[in-house]
């Protein structure tokens, strides 16, 4: 009888470690890559705050999503993240022109450090790999040289 006695609360535990449920994490199944692309798709749809989840998953794996994620603060008014975003980019993609110049806007349109404005423009012209892109970037650095002569 005691030992009847001493299995059911055996029994008992036994059956209730079985019914408590168990967490189970995966692995993301999107690559940064995916992450990124996902973003951009969001970003176009205009679902700004899912896109931005997106883009900040797809880092440090993914350079190019500090750029994404800059040009999204920069569009939302949130200069300072911007910045930051768009400087992070810089030293990430170190041969992409593209985060020099969107940097360099962002100080223009702040009218702050001009002179560092200037030379990131004109990093981004030197860098430029297209003569579609060449264009817009002369355009950024023509502009902040003008706002440097008080123009």
């Amino acid at each position: 009888m005691k030992r009847r006695i001493a299995l059911v609360p055996l029994l008992c535990l036994l059956l209730a470690a079985c019914s408590v449920p168990r967490v189970i994490v995966h692995d993301d199944p999107l690559s940064d890559a995916e992450h990124l692309q996902l973003g951009l798709a969001y970003e176009k749809d205009g679902k700004l705050d899912l896109a931005e989840k997106e883009y900040r998953r797809a880092l440090p794996g993914e350079p190019r999503a500090w750029l994404s994620l800059g040009n999204l603060q920069f569009g939302r008014q949130r200069l300072d993240e911007a910045e930051e975003s768009y400087r992070r980019a810089v030293r990430a993609l170190p041969d992409d022109p593209e985060p020099r110049n969107n940097l360099a806007w962002l100080l223009l349109s702040r009218g702050k450090d001009l002179a560092e404005a200037e030379r990131l423009a004109r990093e981004a012209v030197d860098a430029a790999r297209s003569p579609e892109e060449r264009a817009e970037f002369e355009d950024t650095l023509r502009q902040i040289r003008q706002a440097r002569a008080g123009g």
